[in-house]
């Protein structure tokens, strides 16, 4: 179950912070798709793996961001929940799925991640950092476009 989030509790660091552990988490379940996909169908592993590459790199981003705006600040939160927020919901499809299931389950968490970021932009007031959330929520929709498009072809 995804962590619920009060967006008007947090920060702008924090939402940041969030941002790097819900990157770091969608990038481990790429890898864990591109794992299951490699026997199967090494395209779609080598697909899988490029995304996790791209939010790999997403993190990397909002980290450098985050010390150019707050310096050497310590997060005030751990990267130990499962944020979920943009992870593959396998609940619906249980233990075993097909190639078009794991493209839909990607898709559906990259809606919720550009949810996310922004239902966060109604509750940061600073500049610096809502222009870094609508960036994401842009990548997020990037995202969705890439699956559309690799399911189309499979």
């Amino acid at each position: 179950m995804a962590v619920e989030f009060d967006f008007s509790k947090l920060n702008a660091m924090d939402v940041l912070d969030l941002a790097c552990f819900i990157e770091r988490e969608a990038a481990g379940n790429y890898e864990q798709l591109a794992s299951w996909a490699e026997k199967n169908s090494p395209d779609a592993a080598h697909f899988f793996q490029r995304m996790a590459r791209l939010e790999g790199q997403h993190d990397s981003q909002i980290e450098e961001r985050r010390r150019d705006l707050f310096g050497d600040q310590p997060s005030r939160y751990l990267d130990s929940a499962p944020w979920e927020v943009e992870v593959p919901d396998f609940d619906k499809v249980g233990s075993t799925f097909t190639l078009q299931q794991a493209y839909a389950l990607a898709l559906g968490a990259e809606e919720r991640a550009e949810a996310y970021f922004r239902q966060a932009v109604d509750y940061i007031s600073d500049p610096e950092t809502v222009g870094i959330l609508k960036s994401l929520a842009e990548e997020e929709l990037e995202h969705q476009r890439l699956l559309r498009n690799e399911m189309a072809n499979r």
